[in-house]
């Protein structure tokens, strides 16, 4: 395996621009010739990166929720923090560039920022470096918007419509305040 190929596998295929790699030299040296010697070097460790540049390759990981599905399925604590440390120096993890897409992604999909702000704690991901997040503080009537299009796509089936559209709003993550406002709006253009 050519030297260039050893370490696009330790970064996870990741190609820089003007064709260099993104990540560090060390992440680089890491990764040995499949018929070389071993080193003594925790083939665990190797074995926790590469599952990691598998699930990576999916869809974007959370660091916090690797480390526990590797440890869930038996890697031995060492090795986990430094496959995930390969794999966050080389950018094939970036809980930054995780907290967008899932942000932008519970935005779209209709849901409230409180909920999508617990998600992220839950993850270890600080909610308010998140620019999407910001993004819809800023905007505090579209909260309000995408409250009354999700009870606009799937009413809520009770005796007691305002009731029940504001608690399904909560339950999606939405604020007291937006949920309120959107049930009493959407259960009075119901009645008119």
């Amino acid at each position: 395996m050519d030297p260039v190929a050893s370490s696009r596998v330790a970064c996870g295929g990741r190609i820089g621009t003007g064709g260099a790699l993104d990540c560090p030299q060390d992440a680089v040296d890491e990764v040995s010739e499949p018929d070389a010697p071993s080193k003594g070097r925790a083939t665990d460790s190797d074995a926790a990166f590469r599952k990691i540049e598998r699930l990576a390759g999916a869809r974007e990981q959370a660091s916090a929720a690797l480390r526990r599905r590797l440890a869930r399925e038996g890697f031995a604590p060492e090795a986990v923090e430094e496959a995930l440390a390969r794999a966050l120096s080389c950018g094939l993890v970036d809980d930054a560039r995780y907290a967008d897409v899932l942000a932008r992604s519970r935005l779209a999909q209709g849901r409230g920022r409180q909920g999508i702000a617990a998600e992220l704690s839950g993850l270890g991901i600080d909610p308010d470096g998140v620019d999407a997040l910001a993004d819809a503080d800023e905007g505090a009537p579209d909260e309000v918007e995408r409250a009354l299009a999700l009870l606009e796509r799937r009413p809520p089936r009770a005796k007691n419509q305002r009731d029940a559209a504001y608690r399904r709003l909560v339950q999606k993550g939405f604020g007291a305040d937006a949920a309120a406002s959107a049930a009493r709006m959407w259960s009075e253009s119901r009645k008119g």
